[in-house]
C-alpha cells in the first residue's frame, strides 16, 4: 500500500474516520466515518494509524457496523488498553488510494489554497480551510482585510475551477458582512 509513500507526511494522507471509543474488550474500536461512503470500510485491507508518535500502517483484521459506527480490529490493537489509547486518533489513506470523481466532482480538501471571488469580480481571498462538520460544508476564506465564511451550496458557488484556482461565488445578501 505505502511503498514509497511517506505516512508521516500529512500532504499524502486523507483521514477517513476517527476512532471515538473501544468496542468490547478484544481491541475493537469505534470509528466515525469522515467519508461520504462509510461502505468502503470493508474495501481497506490497511489503514494509517495517525499518532503524534509517528503513523503507523495497520493490517484491518475486521470491519463491521454497529450502531452507527464502523467498528474495526487493527493488528497489535488487542486489548481494552490498547483500543483505549487511541481514542480520538484518526486513521487515514493515502490520498493516491482515493477513488476516481465523475468530471466536474471534486474532494473537498481539493478546495485549499483556491481564490475565491465573486460573480462580479471582487477577490475575496484564499480558502485556508474546509470546515466539514456541520450539515452544511463551509469554505474559510482569508481575505486581505477581513475573513469570510461562505457555505458550499449550489445557489452561492458558482464554478469551481480548480486549473486556474479560481472558486466565483454569488453571495446572497447579507452574506460578506458576516
Amino acid at each position: 500500500m505505502t511503498d514509497k509513500l511517506d505516512i508521516n507526511d500529512e500532504n499524502n494522507l486523507i483521514a477517513v474516520g476517527r476512532i471515538v471509543r473501544y468496542q468490547g474488550n478484544k481491541g475493537e474500536v469505534r470509528v466515525v466515518p469522515l467519508t461520504d461512503y462509510p461502505e468502503r470500510f470493508y474495501d481497506y485491507d490497511r489503514l494509517i494509524l495517525e499518532r503524534a508518535t509517528g503513523n503507523e500502517e495497520l493490517k484491518v483484521e475486521k470491519v463491521r457496523e454497529h450502531k452507527g459506527f464502523i467498528v474495526l480490529k487493527l493488528e497489535t490493537i488487542d486489548d481494552i488498553g490498547a483500543a483505549d489509547a487511541i481514542k480520538d486518533h484518526l486513521i487515514s489513506i493515502p490520498i493516491t488510494e482515493l477513488p476516481q470523481l465523475p468530471e466536474d466532482s471534486f474532494y473537498v480538501f481539493e478546495l485549499k489554497g483556491l481564490t475565491v471571488q465573486t460573480d462580479t469580480g471582487a477577490r475575496l481571498g484564499k480558502i485556508t480551510a474546509v470546515s466539514t462538520d456541520t450539515g452544511t460544508d463551509i469554505l474559510q476564506v482569508k481575505g486581505e482585510e477581513r475573513d469570510y465564511l461562505i457555505p458550499v451550496a449550489r445557489e452561492i458557488i458558482v464554478s469551481i475551477d480548480q486549473e486556474e484556482g479560481l472558486v466565483t461565488i454569488k453571495p446572497i445578501p447579507g452574506l460578506l458582512e458576516l
